[in-house]
């Protein structure tokens, strides 16, 4: 309110405009002396917003306020050059039209990198309506939501191709190595860099809304599990439409990954297919309920998840603690249902 107080006094003192009825508007504000040119100054000099005066020319700086000399802009410059964000055109126009112009626009700054800017240009018009300079005005805002996603869209995909080469070294390695325990480990590493890259790329397509419906990335994920899986495996889904934060995607999908593929290699005599149940649902609380049912032959007498040493169950363990989950496994020799219980996100 005292910005635009200011710049309308300011706007009187200087140009001769009737200020009647914007000091009878600002009674309760304004009061005797507002008109003083000299106090004006001072009064813009306290503003926070950059703030400066323009002649009637050109984009030579008749005044700065303290915010705008703060930035470089001082009197006596070209304000365009001393400030990038505003462009000579947008002065020009407010001239030509004799109304005010706006624009939202990035500047390079050398001391604090780029910077966006709501930029006003309002023109100060003498008794006779010609425009005697131009007062400008440019606050900071927050980057454009079109600019974060297009940098957010930028860092996500040298991710996508850096997790890319990672999973082709691996597959050269593979392939380059004889001993068939080193072979297996890498293709395990390898299987595992694949299903953060699918994860990952869910997750670029939710840079916006922040969440992912999780339903239909179980769906997808299943389906390429069960392409890789040995055996004549079948996964079959049932899943509610859940929508998760994005930043669980990955782990989720890791032990979506672990569990299924521990239930193909174990859960079966060698040779045989089988149908692995993979089942999705929210509670009533906003709890996350995920299960991962076999019809196999049970899990090993003595096996306890929750000390297992395999590598990928402790994946499973360090992931489900990461989301702050509860893990817990019933067995019989009909099959196994491992659950893992999600708290509201």
């Amino acid at each position: 309110m005292a910005h635009i107080i200011a710049v309308t006094a300011f706007r009187n003192a200087e140009f001769g405009t009737d200020p009647g009825a914007d000091r009878k508007a600002d009674a309760d504000v304004a009061t005797g002396g507002v008109d003083d040119p000299a106090m004006l100054r001072c009064l813009l000099d306290q503003t926070p917003t950059p703030t400066a005066l323009v002649d009637e020319e050109g984009d030579r700086c008749a005044f700065a306020n303290a915010a705008f000399r703060a930035l470089g802009v001082v009197s006596g410059v070209g304000l365009a050059e001393r400030f990038p964000a505003l462009s000579l055109a947008m002065l020009a126009e407010a001239r030509r039209t004799g109304k005010p112009q706006r624009n939202r626009a990035a500047g390079d700054h050398a001391s604090d990198g780029e910077r966006f800017w709501d930029l006003r240009v309002t023109p100060m018009l003498g008794v006779n309506g010609v425009v005697r300079a131009l007062i400008v005005t440019a606050e900071e805002t927050p980057e454009s939501v079109a600019e974060h996603d297009r940098r957010l869209r930028d860092v996500s995909h040298r991710l996508k191709n850096t997790l890319q080469l990672v999973s082709s070294l691996l597959t050269l390695q593979t392939l380059s190595s004889k001993e068939p325990e080193v072979r297996r480990a890498l293709q395990s590493a390898g299987g595992r860099v694949g299903i953060v890259t699918q994860a990952h790329q869910r997750t670029h397509g939710a840079l916006r809304s922040g969440t992912v419906d999780m339903a239909v990335h179980l769906r997808e994920l299943c389906q390429e599990l069960e392409a890789t899986l040995p055996g004549a495996h079948r996964i079959q889904v049932t899943a509610d439409a859940v929508e998760m934060p994005m930043d669980t995607v990955i782990p989720f999908s890791l032990i979506v990954s672990e569990l299924v593929s521990n239930a193909a290699r174990h859960a079966f005599p060698a040779g045989a297919p089988g149908t692995i149940d993979v089942r999705l649902r929210r509670g009533e609380g906003g709890e996350v309920h995920l299960e991962i049912v076999d019809r196999g032959t049970g899990l090993p007498s003595g096996l306890d998840l929750a000390r297992a040493t395999t590598l990928g169950l402790k994946v499973v363990r360090a992931f489900v603690g990461q989301l702050r989950g509860k893990l817990t496994a019933d067995s019989s020799p009909y099959g196994t249902r491992v659950s893992v219980d999600f708290p509201p996100a």
